[in-house]
């Protein structure tokens, strides 16, 4: 088995933290602005259809109408998949991507349906990316992230236990932060 020397070492340790800059700073910053409650706004829009046959639970159906109406109020169709879920006893279709919402529900008129489009500003979208809500791309870009943060930091206690001038610093720091984990979690 190859050896990976020092200098090999601190060219992927570099490397993969100028790569992960950029994605780790959007997920730092995001997770901030979450935790000081700033999550941006959803403009909402209700829309209501008239319906040409009554309301029935059929998806082709009911997907049509969706993007017909769409369409028609110059309103993006989303580019995530539509869902028909059952809720509080009736069916309403849901349809999402990172910038918009939409469902279609009926209403008591069995001839009028409701549709609610849900605009999402950028900062949303962003918080969407952070809680994971934002489709696979962003979810193997959150594990690469993972990932790589991970081997940056194995790889930096690694060097640091290398060499004789910050090995014992580097351990103290390592039970420091240990200490400080288990302290955490328990109090």
């Amino acid at each position: 088995m190859p050896v990976i020397t020092r200098y090999q070492m601190i060219q992927v340790h570099m490397l993969l933290a100028a790569f992960l800059l950029p994605i780790a700073l959007m997920y730092f910053i995001s997770g901030l602005l979450y935790t000081l409650d700033i999550k941006g706004h959803v403009k909402k829009q209700e829309i209501v259809v008239q319906l040409e046959q009554l309301f029935t639970p059929n998806f082709d159906d009911l997907k049509k109408l969706t993007i017909k109406t769409l369409k028609q109020k110059n309103i993006p169709v989303p580019s995530g998949e539509p869902t028909l879920k059952k809720k509080k006893g009736m069916h309403e279709l849901y349809w999402s991507d990172l910038g918009y919402a939409i469902k279609l529900r009926p209403t008591s008129d069995p001839m009028v349906a409701t549709l609610t489009v849900k605009k999402r500003d950028y900062l949303t979208q962003v918080m969407r990316i952070h809680r994971a809500e934002a489709g696979l791309t962003f979810k193997v870009l959150a594990v690469l992230l993972v990932s790589g943060l991970m081997i940056i930091l194995i790889s930096g206690v690694v060097m640091a236990l290398s060499v004789p001038k910050f090995k014992r610093a580097a351990l103290r720091a390592m039970v420091l932060g240990f200490i400080s984990l288990v302290v955490l979690i328990f109090i």
